[in-house]
């Protein structure tokens, strides 16, 4: 798992089109150069093998439980907490909002089968298709 915190751990990525979607998600919200995830969030990057507790552990949100309702994805009363999914070639992109705040957490979840089942299907059943290549 990579934790992004700042514009080097950004420009560190190896994945290409990853780390151009990151820094887009940058200049969406105005950030660019001054990221800072103390202020504006971090970006967790997900890799295969990764448990489903670790990445909740990162992002400190439970994935496959409503923390309000306490329904557990797959019950029909199960609605997500995250404000978008989004479905990309490669990944998926689950960004989360706690609070009231700007500051979140937007988590990158590959499309890989070593990756948390359950996990992959709540994407796939949530998650809108973005134009963008990654």
């Amino acid at each position: 798992m990579r934790i992004l915190r700042d514009v080097a751990d950004v420009a560190a990525l190896d994945d290409a089109a990853l780390r151009n979607l990151i820094e887009r998600r940058l200049n969406e919200r105005e950030v660019g150069e001054d990221f800072d995830a103390e202020l504006h969030g971090t970006f967790v990057v997900m890799v295969p093998g990764d448990s489903l507790a670790e990445v909740e552990a990162a992002v400190s949100i439970p994935l496959l439980v409503n923390p309000v309702t306490r329904v557990p994805y797959g019950d029909p009363a199960f609605s997500p907490i995250f404000e978008y999914a989004g479905r990309h070639a490669r990944f998926y992109e689950l960004v989360f909002v706690p609070g009231g705040g700007d500051e979140g957490v937007t988590l990158f979840i590959p499309r890989h089968p070593d990756v948390e089942p359950r996990l992959l299907a709540l994407c796939a059943e949530y998650a809108v298709t973005e134009p963008v290549a990654v």
